[in-house]
């Protein structure tokens, strides 16, 4: 094969992979609650991120030291609950890019 496609052989086994798939409930509700997790987790890192900033400003204008611990444990969570989404994101726009480059003379 000298990457063009996929053979007709290839293709009708691509296609009954793909109806065995549909057909499995416990796999269309895994992908379906996935897809879920990843949506509360970024919308958590957001929520904390902002949290995070407050607490910033709070503890840089009152320099208040249980202000501060608050603010170093929210960005730490906020870092560790928000790198897995930037990196999937990043890895996403990278395989764009490289594509495109592959093509060019």
């Amino acid at each position: 094969m000298d990457g063009a496609g996929l053979s007709d052989h290839e293709r009708r086994a691509f296609s009954a992979i793909a109806a065995d798939l549909r057909r499995d409930p416990s796999f269309e509700r895994n992908l379906r609650s996935a897809q879920v997790r990843a949506r509360h987790r970024a919308l958590a890192a957001c929520l904390l991120g902002v949290v995070t900033l407050i607490l910033l400003v709070a503890a840089a204008v009152t320099v208040s030291l249980p202000l501060i611990w608050g603010f170093a444990a929210a960005w730490t969570l906020t870092v560790v609950l928000a790198l897995p989404p930037a990196g999937r994101w990043v890895g996403r726009r990278l395989q764009r890019r490289v594509p495109a480059e592959a093509d060019r003379p």
